[in-house]
């Protein structure tokens, strides 16, 4: 769904997704990297995010999931329902006065990140009737905390590099930036919590990952998203799912597509 005019320059998109357990009596979700910070609300049925080892650790009821180049894994053995809200990474700084640095790999709950204000939000989410009642509720206490523009320079390199998909490099986006090297950088990494180079990179394979539900072959899906080969493509698939192409594929055809 679409955000509001006030929120349309700080909020991608709002999502929610509901599903049944499994055959397996779990739902699954895979956490993948991504540029966008997020707001989750689990207004339905509880997670426990999944070791490497096969540990089980509660997972946060709502909370803000930061711009992430790791992946994780999360279970519910119940029927579930997750109101999801999709930041620019640029909205941090706006909407909450801090460095997008520090949500960076990080997932902190509601009111841990928000306070009183965060537990009265889940509050009045969680005993809402509808999911158009969610909506409302959410987009409100989003607009009441847009109060301070954010730099048009990292604004237009963020939304240059989402267009062109990572396939963009450095001199280009420097080309119309009144600003060292060094000083974009640095402002870039504050603002959206990762540095240029890893922005392009996570924008890539986002951009491979989208194309997959089409289901084309994996060398094709590679070559358009401009890796060198099928090779650099798996090792960054590794790297950002923690799964094969492959196996990520067949995870991704048991999974419901969230409404947006």
């Amino acid at each position: 769904m679409p955000p509001s005019p006030t929120l349309s320059p700080y909020v991608k998109f709002f999502w929610i997704g509901e599903a049944p357990a499994s055959t397996e009596n779990r739902f699954t979700h895979i956490s993948i990297a991504t540029s966008a910070p997020k707001l989750i609300f689990h207004y339905k049925g509880k997670f426990s995010e999944v070791a490497a080892t096969g540990q089980l650790t509660s997972s946060f009821t709502s909370g803000i999931q930061g711009q992430s180049k790791t992946h994780a894994r999360f279970i519910s053995p119940e029927n579930v329902g997750i109101l999801g809200v999709e930041f620019f990474p640029y909205a941090i700084p706006v909407l909450f006065s801090m460095s997008a640095s520090a949500l960076t790999n990080q997932y902190i709950d509601i009111v841990s990140f928000c306070g009183s204000k965060g537990k009265e939000l889940e509050e009045r989410i969680f005993s809402a009737s509808t999911n158009q009642e969610r909506l409302h509720i959410v987009t409100g206490f989003l607009e009441s905390l847009v109060k301070r523009p954010v730099n048009p320079h990292i604004v237009n390199a963020v939304q240059n590099i989402d267009k062109l998909k990572g396939l963009v490099d450095m001199d280009t986006i420097l080309k119309n930036v009144p600003l060292s090297q060094r000083q974009f950088e640095r402002l870039f990494k504050a603002i959206t919590g990762f540095s240029p180079k890893l922005y392009t990179r996570i924008a890539r394979f986002e951009a491979a990952v989208n194309d997959f539900r089409r289901k084309a072959s994996f060398a094709e899906i590679a070559l358009e998203a401009g890796y060198f080969d099928q090779a650099h493509f798996n090792h960054d698939f590794m790297e950002f799912t923690g799964l094969k192409p492959n196996t990520y594929l067949k995870v991704i055809d048991r999974l419901p597509v969230p409404s947006c």
